[in-house]
């Protein structure tokens, strides 16, 4: 008998376990959310999107995301204490970092506007000061992850709240990742880490774009024999031109005595 009833018992303890797991995986507060895919979703321009944040639409539905991992500037200086924390991150001052923020928005602006994209979300509160609910977020360009792209410019920290993606591949590499590509953004001075060291990101220029020299710099004709023909000072603004033989960049520029000038000048000397 004393047998028969610890069978039972135990039998009924298992099923309560069963039971309470079930409950478990079925509730909200416990069950990791699964991800939605929203395809075909277009930016809102908003006075209050920045790098990480943004308004969007898809169809007839709005949205304001927040993005994984990623934090961008502030663009309001009324957060004094996060900006000092951010400007920390990169080595810079608050108004260096203020301008690394409205470069920031700017690129994603650029790289999201008239375009169709795709957001992965599990409709997480990201909370924040708009009264519109707003959802962490992935977001796809293409075959690359934004937050992906905001460190690889070199316009975002790594900092924020992380997530398995939405392909399974595990936060822990995705963090590895970012680090990885966080490295070769501020080896080769892009974003805001180029801010911080005074140098220009070669590998980023665009034609037309126009640079402030980080030194004085050498001035070459463009044709050969490529004769040297003077030298520019620190902090002269140039407009950048294209590739015009290996380790050579087409300049323009107003000469110290007011003529326009074309030349060239070694890509080394911007870094």
């Amino acid at each position: 008998m004393y047998f028969l009833w610890g069978s039972v018992g135990a039998f009924v303890a298992r099923l309560v376990t069963s039971i309470l797991l079930l409950l478990i995986i079925q509730c909200p507060a416990f069950a990791q959310r699964k991800w939605r895919e929203l395809d075909g979703v277009r930016l809102v321009e908003h006075d209050a999107n920045d790098g990480d944040s943004f308004h969007a639409r898809r169809n007839r539905t709005r949205y304001l995301f927040r993005l994984y991992f990623v934090d961008t500037a502030e663009t309001d200086l009324r957060f004094e204490d996060r900006l000092q924390e951010q400007a920390d991150y990169f080595g810079v001052t608050i108004p260096e970092v203020v301008k690394g923020a409205d470069d920031a928005t700017e690129f994603v602006k650029n790289l999201l506007k008239d375009t169709d994209f795709t957001v992965y979300t599990r409709y997480e509160d990201a909370r924040g000061a708009s009264n519109m609910k707003r959802y962490f977020a992935m977001v796809k360009i293409g075959d690359r992850w934004l937050c992906e792209l905001l460190i690889e410019n070199g316009h975002a920290r790594i900092f924020g709240k992380p997530s398995d993606l939405p392909d399974g591949t595990p936060e822990r590499i995705h963090w590895a990742r970012l680090r990885s590509l966080e490295s070769e953004a501020k080896e080769a001075h892009r974003g805001t880490w180029g801010i911080a060291s005074g140098k220009i990101a070669v590998d980023r220029l665009e034609p037309g774009q126009t640079i402030t020299l980080p030194s004085r710099t050498a001035v070459f004709q463009i044709k050969p024999p490529h004769q040297l023909v003077g030298h520019l000072p620190e902090g002269w603004k140039v407009k950048a031109g294209s590739t015009t033989r290996e380790g050579f960049r087409e300049i323009s520029f107003t000469s110290p005595g007011g003529s326009e000038f074309t030349g060239e000048i070694q890509e080394s000397s911007l870094q």
